[in-house]
């Protein structure tokens, strides 16, 4: 068969990969200058970072996987996670069992009460109890008023916005079950993900297959006369997503002794910092610390229509609050990226869209298909092995 691809994220570059292995001829069409989507990297300090922060678990086996297929296990390497909370103009430790019978936030009967919902959730498989159970309603009920306002809510309204009460618990439950899980440790490709990116992209031109960037297609129908299946791998009709607003910046400064902070701030205009230093050190980064604000916010939204340089403003005045020693003069370089469709809205009734269109021979994969779980890389690689197994029946 002739593939058409139109996309080339994670999810297509792995369709097209595992079709191409099993003889099938492939072209990938890609408007942006570089493949990778989500994943794709730029060069900070002479080193390729994600333009959107990426970590995997323990427990991530579809990536895993492909890195061992592609002899990057080497660049693998795993740290401890170092997380923490700040709430109320304070930083908590937050990165396990004895970090939460010690978060003073809450009464100690609400974190007792928190761990063992936590527990419960962790060694519960039955995800399918939750879907029409909105998540606010369930971790209030189950958490208390007190540990929901504190750890749960911040983390709802800051990842799916005015959203966040149609979301679907069982969206939270694979949150929670997955990370439970997962041992507490973080792996990254020492020199980033884009390693990633590049042997898959090597990988399909030894394979015969096509990668043609900034091509954006213009007639779809003639794309369908020339060959025999198309996979779209963009934003599917009828699901609802926000955007991402990142800030990326290198200081000589190092703010913290965490790698994650959870801004549990309404106040605040971003949801995570992240001190990307402190979970694989400074070494690759020519000495310098790489932080990331990030937050999830409607495309009608403010940060999302601001020039970059009001974005970076407001970001680092808060920042500022957070820790009074941060310095912006000290800030070396920074950037501000904005995605569009980062994050797809699961609410009580959410539908998983067909891999299959209206359209014979017309297929799409798309990180809206991951449910319940969180999407993320390990999941991109999954849908694009299950894809391409749907398009070869």
């Amino acid at each position: 068969m002739k593939v058409a691809i139109v996309g080339g994220g994670l999810t297509g570059m792995v369709a097209a990969y595992r079709l191409l292995q099993n003889g099938h001829e492939v072209t990938i069409f890609e408007k942006n200058e570089q493949v990778g989507g989500l994943l794709s990297g730029f060069k900070i300090n002479g080193t390729y970072l994600e333009k959107a922060y990426h970590h995997i678990f323990t427990t991530d086996t579809e990536i895993l996987n492909l890195i061992e297929e592609l002899g990057l296990s080497d660049k693998l390497q795993w740290y401890p996670d170092k997380t923490a909370v700040y709430f109320e103009h304070q930083l908590y430790s937050f990165s396990g069992p004895k970090d939460l019978l010690t978060f003073g936030a809450i009464g100690f009967a609400d974190r007792v009460r928190t761990g063992m919902v936590g527990l419960w959730l962790q060694k519960d498989n039955n995800w399918k109890k939750y879907k029409a159970i909105p998540a606010y309603q369930w971790m209030k009920k189950w958490n208390g008023k007190a540990a929901y306002q504190v750890i749960w809510e911040p983390l709802l309204k800051g990842k799916f916005h005015n959203y966040y009460q149609h979301v679907s618990m069982a969206w939270l439950w694979a949150r929670i079950h997955t990370r439970g899980n997962s041992n507490g440790m973080l792996g990254y490709m020492t020199g980033g993900f884009q390693q990633l990116i590049e042997r898959l992209e090597i990988e399909i031109k030894k394979l015969g297959g096509e990668v043609k960037t900034k091509t954006f297609i213009k007639d779809f129908d003639k794309l369908k006369k020339a060959y025999d299946k198309v996979l779209m791998t963009g934003p599917v009709k009828g699901v609802t997503y926000i955007g991402a607003v990142e800030v990326i910046f290198t200081s000589k400064q190092s703010l913290s002794p965490y790698y994650w902070h959870n801004i549990n701030d309404p106040h605040s205009p971003f949801l995570a910092l992240i001190q990307h230093t402190n979970l694989v050190g400074t070494k690759e980064y020519k000495g310098e610390h790489v932080y990331y604000l990030g937050t999830y916010v409607p495309h009608e939204h403010h940060l999302f229509q601001a020039e970059e340089e009001k974005v970076k403003k407001e970001f680092f005045m808060y920042l500022s609050k957070i820790f009074p020693e941060f310095k912006e003069k000290e800030v070396t370089q920074s950037f501000v990226f904005k995605l569009a469709n980062a994050q797809h809205i699961v609410t009580t009734d959410y539908q998983v869209p067909s891999y299959e269109t209206v359209e014979k021979n017309i297929y799409q994969a798309n990180f809206a298909q991951i449910f319940p779980e969180d999407r993320g890389t390990n999941f991109a690689v999954r849908e694009g092995n299950k894809i391409a197994q749907i398009i070869r029946e």
